[in-house]
C-alpha cells in the first residue's frame, strides 16, 4: 500500500501554479480542502479526495487518488473560465513528473468535466459551481 496525501499534495500544486492561482488568474482566490465562507472576489477551488487504489506496477508503489474538484465563482462566466483553465492545466500534466508538495504526480488521466453542477444557485445570487474530476498516480 502506498498512500499519499493526495489533497494537500494537488492543492500545493494549484495554489503555485504560476498561472492558474492567484490575483489577476484565474482562480483568484486559490484551491482548498473545504467550502470558504462570503469570498469576495474571483472564482475558487475546493478539492476532495473521492477514492483511491493501489496502482497496478511493479517499480513502486502509487497511489491512484480520484479528486473532485469544484470551482465556485459569483457569475457563470468567472466559475467556467476557472474549471477550463484548471481541466488545461490538469491535461498539461500528461506523461510529466511533477512535484505536488510532498508527492511526485506521475500523470493525471480520466479528466471529466467542467460540468454545471446547479444553474439555479447563480440565480439566486449565490454561488455558481463547475466540477472537475481527475484521477492522479503520486507517489
Amino acid at each position: 500500500m502506498a498512500r499519499v496525501a493526495a489533497t494537500s499534495a494537488v492543492l500545493a500544486w494549484i495554489n503555485n501554479h504560476p498561472t492558474l492561482s492567484g490575483p489577476g488568474r484565474p482562480l483568484d482566490q486559490g484551491a482548498f480542502d473545504t467550502q470558504i465562507r462570503s469570498p469576495s472576489r474571483g472564482a475558487y477551488l475546493w478539492l476532495t479526495r473521492l477514492d483511491g487504489a493501489d496502482a497496478m506496477v511493479a517499480e513502486a508503489p502509487i497511489d491512484e487518488a480520484r479528486m473532485a474538484g469544484v470551482v465556485f465563482a459569483a457569475t457563470r462566466t468567472a466559475a467556467e473560465l476557472a474549471a477550463v483553465a484548471y481541466a488545461n492545466a490538469l491535461a498539461d500534466l500528461s506523461g510529466q513528473h511533477t512535484p505536488m508538495g510532498d508527492a511526485t504526480c506521475l500523470v493525471v488521466d480520466d479528466i471529466v468535466g467542467p460540468q454545471l453542477i446547479d444553474d439555479q444557485a447563480g440565480a439566486r445570487g449565490e454561488l455558481v459551481a463547475y466540477q472537475v474530476d481527475a484521477t492522479f498516480y503520486l507517489r
